[in-house]
């Protein structure tokens, strides 16, 4: 049987209110899509953004990575390097704002 995973990139900058939503809105989204796998790349946010996920994704039902980009170089380049370290064999895109 094949294993078919879903990649879902979400650049992160400045986005930390709006966290809570997104997390709640992304186990929902794991319960209707299969081997979801999300890839959140923080582009140099000022703000608290990485330090947030980092704990609050231990405890998140799908799939995840967290990457911390240097400096901000763009949701492009954020997205980009998402792209570049998902797993998956189909990849979506999504602003963190929803």
């Amino acid at each position: 049987m094949i294993d078919i995973q879903n990649s879902l990139v979400i650049p992160i900058y400045k986005n930390e209110d709006n966290l809570d939503d997104l997390l709640i809105i992304l186990e929902k989204l794991n319960l209707q899509i299969a081997n979801l796998e999300v890839v959140f790349v923080v582009d140099g946010s000022p703000d608290k953004c990485f330090e947030i996920l980092s704990a609050r994704l231990i405890s998140a039902t799908f799939s995840s990575q967290l990457l911390l980009l240097s400096r901000n170089f763009g949701s492009f380049a954020a997205i980009r390097k998402g792209l570049e370290v998902s797993k998956g064999n189909y990849f979506a895109v999504m602003a963190a704002d929803l």
